[in-house]
């Protein structure tokens, strides 16, 4: 190639590096995002705009233009049946020691607060839930409302799929909704017994080079099971032998629901059906009475990137967090804490407020591992405790907070679950399940390697080097 053709050809590239730095900088910096995922985009932009354009195109524009369901709330169809459970919230202050601007921020989250009157089991052996799950598919008598991140097409993905196959054959209706990125292994094939029994499977955001449609930013993580609007099934297992316990070793949690939180779950699903079908779903049909079924008060919390006015589930923990007295204990996978998270952790510890945290010693995700681990000397220095779990990969989600609030689901502790996925995850309000999920806590945490700040001390500098280098795209995991 003659040097007269290369100068042009490299005129050429400059020319085209500065165009698309000079069309992406304002779009990245009007789309208002936490300063931390401004600067981190800005970099790979400016560093590297060949890179920088393939990936916020992929993973940084937020093109969600979400059908919404109609404004007709749940609660106004069944406000007689709400009225019944609803707790005063003046009574239940004293009786579980909840602050009270914590309860009113609950119920300024979603309009309707805790509701008493519920059953909760929680599950951590994969069996007991797959179990529990194809049971209560198997005595479905109206409906069966499914929404999963990942369906694997293994062992256990085809043994609740047939569980599914049976209940429509007995005219169930049954309607599952799977995300296009999540559960991508999951042909239309792996589910044509249920489709041919009459089920019905959709698929969230879905994703289409053809139509343009490429958004793998904005996913649909949560796991949500709804069965005759009377049961429900939420937490961190999707559908697969590794949540099933039947691959590597795996740790997760998982709770089983009665009562008049169902709502709340079922609310989640018809409005994420609604999206993908236009399907209406709110009726009485889907919505039946529901009575007093234990003793737990709860609520379910969803949130997401599209049209959701508060970031539910971030909004509530940062403040449980920062009204913290005497225990902030975190089960998480990936730890990417945005700042105020971070803050609100540091000051606690600060404060004198026993703050631990349980993380995996080795992750499915390096570099979000990686990532999250800069952030532990902050945390240690402030008086926090880490442990890191090597016998099996936490995959838990689950907060609580001084004996009397607790919450498990879908989310992270990391800034993809508070601003970027779709999350679902259910809130305890009062001492039975947060009691037993300290327990749980207590027991993994005797089984696990406390990291401290010697330890910390002793890392090499390539390995903090490459912590480091993770940390900057943290905003962006």
């Amino acid at each position: 190639m003659s040097t007269y053709l290369t100068s042009w050809l490299n005129a050429g590239l400059l020319l085209l590096d500065v165009l698309i730095v000079a069309i992406l900088l304002p779009t990245v910096v009007s789309q208002r995002r936490e300063s931390g995922a401004t600067l981190a985009w800005v970099l790979v932009i400016v560093l590297l705009p060949f890179l920088g354009l393939l990936s916020f195109w992929l993973f940084g524009t937020t093109r969600l233009h979400l059908r919404r369901r109609k404004r007709r709330k749940v609660e106004e169809k069944l406000a007689r049946s709400l009225e019944r459970v609803q707790p005063d919230l003046d009574g239940t202050q004293q009786i579980m020691g909840i602050s009270p601007s914590l309860l009113k921020l609950a119920r300024k989250l979603d309009d309707v607060g805790p509701l008493a009157g519920n059953s909760v089991d929680t599950m951590r052996d994969g069996g007991d839930v797959f179990a529990a799950l194809e049971n209560a598919f198997d005595t479905a008598t109206r409906h069966i409302h499914l929404i999963y991140y990942i369906w694997e097409p293994d062992f256990t993905g085809e043994r609740l799929r047939d569980a599914l196959v049976r209940a429509a054959q007995r005219g169930v209706e049954v309607r599952l909704l799977l995300d296009d990125v999540g559960s991508r292994q999951a042909k239309q094939r792996f589910f044509a017994p249920l489709l041919a029994v009459g089920g019905h499977v959709e698929r969230f955001l879905k994703v289409n080079i053809l139509s343009r449609r490429l958004n793998l930013n904005n996913r649909n993580h949560r796991k949500v099971a709804v069965i005759d609007g009377r049961i429900a099934f939420t937490g961190g297992m999707n559908v697969g032998d590794v949540y099933a316990g039947l691959a590597e070793p795996w740790q997760d949690l998982h709770a089983r629901i009665q009562g008049p939180v169902v709502y709340g779950l079922q609310e989640v699903f018809c409005q994420d059906w609604y999206h993908a079908t236009g399907e209406d779903l709110v009726s009485e049909t889907y919505f039946p009475a529901l009575d007093n079924r234990g003793g737990v008060c709860a609520q379910f919390l969803a949130s997401g990137p599209a049209d959701e006015r508060w970031q539910a589930i971030h909004t509530i923990l940062f403040a449980a967090m920062n009204l913290a007295c005497e225990r902030i204990w975190i089960e998480t996978p990936y730890f990417v804490p945005d700042r105020p998270i971070l803050m609100a952790l540091q000051t606690a510890a600060l404060r004198g407020v026993d703050v631990r945290l349980l993380l995996p010693g080795h992750s499915d995700h390096p570099l979000v591992q990686a990532a999250g681990r800069s952030f532990l000397d902050e945390l240690l220095v402030a008086g926090a405790r880490v442990f890191e779990m090597h016998r099996a990969m936490p995959h838990a989600k689950t907060v609580m907070i001084d004996g009397n609030f607790a919450t498990l689901g879908s989310a992270n502790m990391d800034q993809r679950s508070f601003r970027l996925n779709f999350e679902g995850n259910i809130f305890f309000y009062g001492q039975e399940i947060a009691g037993k999920l300290e327990q749980d806590f207590r027991a993994i945490c005797r089984k696990a390697k406390e990291v401290t700040l010697h330890k910390r001390r002793k890392l090499d500098k390539t390995a903090r080097f490459m912590e480091s280098i993770a940390r900057l795209l943290a905003p962006l995991l």
